[in-house]
C-alpha cells in the first residue's frame, strides 16, 4: 500500500519538476521568473519522496498496512485528485478547489460537517488571498472564464 501511494506521489512530482523546467524560465531579467517557486518545489518533492522510499525499505515497512480498506482509501484519494485536475482545467480554481475539499473530507471526516465546512470555504479564500492577492500570481480561470 505504501509502495502505491509514494510511488504515485512520486510520479506526480516528477511530472509537476518536469513542467516546472520545460514550460517557466527560471529567471526574468535577471529577476526571479514564473519557475523559480516550481523548480525549487519539484525537485525538492521528488527528493524528500526519494528519501522516503529509500527509509521505508532500510526499515522494511514500506510493504507494511496492506488492508482492504487502505487500498480503497488510496483509491479514492487518487480519484479525487484525477478528478480535481481535470474539473480545474476545466472549471478554475472557483469551482475545483471547493469541491475537491468537499468531497475529501466528505469521505475522510466523515460525520463533522460545521468542520468540513469551515475548512471548505476558509481554504480557498487564503489560496485567493495568498496567490492572487498577496502573491499576484495567475490561478487557473479554466475554459469558461
Amino acid at each position: 500500500m505504501r509502495l502505491f501511494f509514494y510511488l504515485f506521489i512520486l510520479v506526480v512530482a516528477v511530472c509537476y519538476t518536469y513542467m516546472a523546467f520545460a514550460d517557466l524560465s527560471f529567471l526574468n531579467r535577471g529577476r526571479m521568473g514564473p519557475g523559480f517557486f516550481p523548480r525549487i518545489l519539484g525537485v525538492s518533492m521528488v527528493v524528500v519522496m526519494l528519501l522516503v522510499i529509500l527509509n521505508d525499505i532500510k526499515n522494511r515497512t514500506l510493504f507494511s498496512g496492506a488492508q482492504d480498506s487502505q487500498y480503497q482509501d488510496a483509491a479514492v484519494l487518487i480519484g479525487l485528485s484525477l478528478t480535481f485536475g481535470v474539473l480545474l482545467m476545466v472549471l478554475g480554481y472557483v469551482v475545483a478547489i471547493p469541491a475537491y475539499i468537499a468531497a475529501t473530507l466528505y469521505y475522510f471526516n466523515c460525520g463533522k460537517h460545521k468542520t468540513n465546512a469551515a475548512v471548505t470555504v476558509a481554504v480557498p479564500v487564503v489560496i485567493h488571498f495568498l496567490f492572487g492577492t498577496l502573491l499576484n500570481a495567475a490561478l487557473p480561470h479554466g475554459l469558461w472564464w
